[in-house]
């Protein structure tokens, strides 16, 4: 590598990583392994912009490579590209720029989330630079086979949710099956979180059935009454039924974006 180029990297890198690596040795660029695990405190009862008093109790979700955001719009994929073989370990063979920042931190592998009963569960471990992160994305997938029995209802779907509608003393139990498209990402779920060499505890994610920030429901726009109950009584919310088609689509559209879904760093008691 020439000189000139040397030093540009020097200059660059601080800045993507919150000013905490040093070009004196790239080998000793700060790295952090930290737990991710299942946190269900997000899944709380909710009253739906329609008047449902909606109860959920069960959010199963297939999701592949979570990935976390450095704050900020610094554009240094290339820069990235550059100087991943020496200053970031294998983990990072996929470096680049996304919405909120430049991915420096990642889990890689699939994993099926399941909330709230699988609350504290550890899902893997997440290897990120030091620095000032901002969010995070993650790719929703499909059940498989492969991981899970055969007869498993996740099997070729995305997620199934699970729980009660109730309305004007009527109680409907539902279930929503998606299916999301193939490589659909979420896009900048919040990570606040400075990260440090020293860092220890927790990467904890959370599923939201209301976001905090706008006072909005996961199940806004559906209207449990309107639909027809299965032979046993629930409602059942899933693709290919023209009879549910608005309602399916309504909720897939609110599901796969980042308002529902966020990480949290948790130290360490």
């Amino acid at each position: 590598m020439k000189a000139a180029s040397f030093w540009l990297i020097c200059a660059l890198v601080p800045l993507s990583l919150g000013g905490l690596t040093s070009c004196s040795d790239p080998s000793e660029a700060p790295r952090v392994l930290l737990p991710v695990v299942v946190d269900a405190s997000g899944v709380a009862p909710v009253t739906s912009d329609l008047g449902y008093e909606v109860n959920v109790t069960e959010v199963r979700i297939a999701i592949r490579d979570v990935v976390f955001t450095v704050a900020g719009e610094v554009h240094l994929a290339s820069v990235w590209q550059a100087i991943s073989n020496t200053l970031i370990p294998s983990a990072f063979a996929h470096p680049g720029h996304a919405q909120n920042g430049d991915v420096t931190g990642e889990m890689r592998g699939e994993y099926v989330v399941n909330w709230p009963t699988d609350d504290g569960r550890e899902l893997g471990t997440a290897t990120l630079i030091a620095g000032t992160y901002s969010a995070s994305n993650f790719t929703f997938g499909r059940g498989s086979a492969e991981h899970l029995d055969a007869e498993d209802p996740l099997v070729g779907h995305t997620a199934i949710i699970s729980g009660t509608a109730t309305k004007n003393g009527l109680t409907m139990p539902f279930t929503i099956v998606v299916d999301s498209p193939e490589g659909r990402e979420l896009i900048g779920a919040p990570f606040e979180a400075t990260i440090d060499e020293n860092a220890t505890g927790t990467l904890n994610l959370q599923f939201n059935t209301l976001d905090a920030t706008e006072g909005d429901t996961v199940f806004d726009g559906v209207d449990f009454a309107t639909l027809t109950a299965d032979g046993v009584g629930v409602v059942v919310i899933e693709p290919n039924r023209v009879e549910v088609e608005d309602a399916y689509n309504t909720f897939r559209r609110v599901f796969q974006t980042h308002d529902h879904f966020n990480l949290e760093h948790r130290e360490s008691p």
